[in-house]
């Protein structure tokens, strides 16, 4: 059973032994309101990236289905560019096919 988002925030709360009164404050909030938080299933977005950015963490790498972080990994992987420099003419680059994939050297 996945955990919901309340426990997810309650869980790095603790890790970092945050002050709840603290952490409410920093949020505008009541301390009742924090521990609201730790018992909910979904929350605002706004109210996730504000409590990420006062925990330095980010959520919503959390909430991606393990299909989606695997489409993402494999996207990442199959995309990484090389650089090189290559001493090349016009004609070698068109014979090889490539002079749309080539950013030319200015010097």
């Amino acid at each position: 059973m996945e955990k919901k988002i309340g426990q997810l925030i309650r869980e790095r709360v603790d890790a970092q032994n945050v002050n709840i009164t603290k952490f409410a404050e920093a949020l505008n909030t009541e301390r009742t309101n924090v521990y609201n938080i730790f018992e909910r299933e979904s929350i605002d977005t706004d109210l996730l990236k504000k409590i990420g950015q006062l925990l330095n963490y980010d959520f919503f790498q959390d909430l991606l289905e393990p299909g989606t972080v695997k489409e993402i990994v494999l996207r990442h992987s199959l995309s990484k560019k090389v650089y090189v420099e290559l001493n090349l003419e016009d004609d070698d680059l068109k014979s090889l096919g490539i002079e749309d994939k080539v950013v030319k050297k200015l010097i």
